[in-house]
């Protein structure tokens, strides 16, 4: 990625960016000037100039007659960044409480391959609850994952302090030490109290949302944003935790 691409992230046009760094390399300049190095017509460059200006990208003098542009210190980027930044951080609670309360319909992803379980992986890490609970089995997780990111996953929980609760399959255990159940582990577990014989997909409910995974043969993932769905699906959830199984033994993982 060159850099005009680079700052257009920053939130300038291709022309803009190609102006600012015009002045950048010559220091001061006129619009002739500045026209000769980017190959723009001049009511083009005029243009461009006013918006960096107004960006307190570019300052303008006169000397002799002549006005010159003159390019500010590109930490103005930064700044202008963490002024946005500030101004989102205010406005993200009250954007948030229209979200929450008004009427929508349920949002569903869908998924092919190992994106999906990426994507899931990713907003298991930012669940605002601090939790997140889950049907499945490790040895499911270990044959659809590397051991390298499933390591890396669980330290990114622990620095996060996200508690994972599961209602995992006797059948499906391995003995990965990151994978055991303890406080330790932020893991709590209880086992199915009769296995399932066929390969199942594993469901993950967080905030609002239901995740499923099914990786092994169909190969994909689905993430339903839906309260009302959540609701239902996490008071099965807690009912099959009162029946299910407490580990026998420390050998038992989560």
């Amino acid at each position: 990625m060159n850099i005009i691409d680079q700052l257009e992230k920053l939130g300038l046009n291709g022309r803009q960016a190609k102006v600012y760094l015009a002045l950048l390399q010559l220091g001061t300049g006129t619009a002739i000037d500045i026209a000769k190095a980017t190959r723009f017509k001049h009511p083009t460059v005029y243009d461009v100039l006013d918006v960096l200006k107004e960006r307190a990208l570019v300052t303008e003098t006169f000397e002799g007659g002549r006005k010159l542009f003159s390019a500010e210190d590109p930490n103005r980027l930064r700044l202008a960044e963490d002024e946005r930044r500030r101004t989102l951080e205010g406005l993200l609670p009250d954007l948030q409480a229209l979200y929450r309360g008004g009427s929508r319909r349920p949002r569903v992803r869908v998924y092919v391959g190992p994106e999906g379980m990426e994507a899931v992986d990713e907003e298991l890490l930012a669940v605002k609850s601090g939790e997140y609970f889950y049907f499945g089995g490790v040895r499911e997780m270990i044959q659809n994952s590397s051991e390298e990111h499933l390591s890396d996953y669980y330290r990114k929980r622990l620095e996060r302090g996200i508690w994972s609760n599961a209602i995992r399959i006797r059948g499906e255990e391995d003995d990965l030490d990151y994978m055991q159940n303890g406080e330790q582990h932020l893991r709590r577990v209880r086992y199915l109290p009769k296995p399932i014989l066929e390969n199942s997909a594993g469901l993950y409910l967080y905030d609002d949302r239901v995740a499923v995974i099914s990786a092994l043969k169909e190969n994909y993932a689905m993430i339903i944003e839906s309260s009302e769905l959540s609701l239902l699906v996490r008071t099965i959830w807690n009912c099959i935790w009162e029946i299910a199984e407490e580990p026998k033994s420390s050998h038992e993982h989560a």
